[in-house]
């Protein structure tokens, strides 16, 4: 990838928020069209995110101690919301992360993946965050808000120390078997092919996260799509998940709702003749002075 290209990318806003926000990810909306219509997004804003994780510089810090989670089936609404698929708590506030060093306690809200096209039998791009530069087909995100210091989920989303989202790369190769716990959530993409489509399921939120966690890169960034408030406390696993290529070609069958106006844009950039989902991912932004930290050196 040129100089030049990977700098027009890295303009490209796409990505993540637990809500049901609107975004494109053409190469047409860029950032200074997103500040023209959130408010919040200025640029004295330096804790954006994704980031690359350059393991060179990661601090140890031994307050880190391993994450706590629930792990119990609890039950999601499966949503097609037009540029991802949502699954979101029914309760939320049935199960807690806790631990890892987190200051206060936080309750599973949503979760949601991110991921790439399969173009001539690969995928080189998909996920958000970066390990020493690799990247890899999709990634996956668990949202969960502070019930310590608010009322309301609604409430954390722009709110200090709000969020904490752990994240975990998937890599995608057909020399991969299908994964059998990946395949419980393609079972759930496959029930909401149009927009506003839904269906309800009981699941481990979860299921793909190791059993071992005590490893993991820790930063405080925001959300990756608009408001990118930047209130999140990021959790990253270094662990990838495998899956087969026929499994990430699956999650590119749902249907968006693709239209542009003033303050409603669904809009992916394909490298096929596609008009599913697909490519719905920020690239990496600037760490500037932040410091990536982990438990173990």
């Amino acid at each position: 990838m040129s100089k030049d290209t990977e700098t027009k990318e890295n303009e490209v806003e796409s990505s993540d928020a637990p809500s049901g926000l609107l975004w494109d990810s053409s190469q047409a909306h860029v950032s200074q069209h997103w500040k023209a219509i959130w408010k919040t997004l200025n640029s004295k804003k330096a804790k954006q995110s994704p980031i690359n994780i350059d393991t060179k510089n990661v601090q140890h810090d031994e307050s880190l101690t391993p994450l706590n989670l629930d792990r119990q089936n609890i039950l999601v609404h499966v949503t097609n919301i037009g540029w991802n698929i949502s699954f979101k708590a029914d309760n939320v506030n049935a199960i807690s992360l806790t631990g890892g060093g987190l200051v206060h306690n936080y309750a599973f809200r949503e979760m949601h993946f991110h991921w790439g096209e399969v173009h001539k039998g690969k995928c080189e791009l998909g996920c958000e965050h970066t390990i020493d530069g690799k990247r890899y087909a999709a990634e996956f995100h668990a949202v969960h808000w502070n019930t310590d210091l608010y009322q309301t989920e609604n409430e954390s989303i722009t709110s200090p120390d709000g969020l904490a989202v752990i994240g975990i790369l998937i890599d995608a190769n057909e020399k991969y078997e299908d994964n059998k716990e990946f395949e419980v959530f393609l079972e759930m993409f496959d029930k909401v092919p149009y927009m506003n489509n839904s269906a309800s399921f009981n699941v481990d939120p979860y299921l793909l996260l190791p059993k071992n966690l005590n490893h993991y890169f820790r930063y405080p960034g925001s959300l990756t799509m608009p408001p990118l408030t930047e209130n999140v406390t990021w959790t990253v696993l270094p662990e990838i998940v495998r899956i087969s290529l026929n499994q990430l070609e699956r999650m590119s069958k749902n249907n968006p709702r693709e239209e542009w106006e003033q303050h409603n844009c669904y809009k992916f950039q394909r490298q096929s003749d596609s008009s599913t989902i697909t490519n719905n991912f920020r690239y990496t932004q600037p760490i500037n002075d932040r410091v990536v930290r982990s438990p173990l050196p």
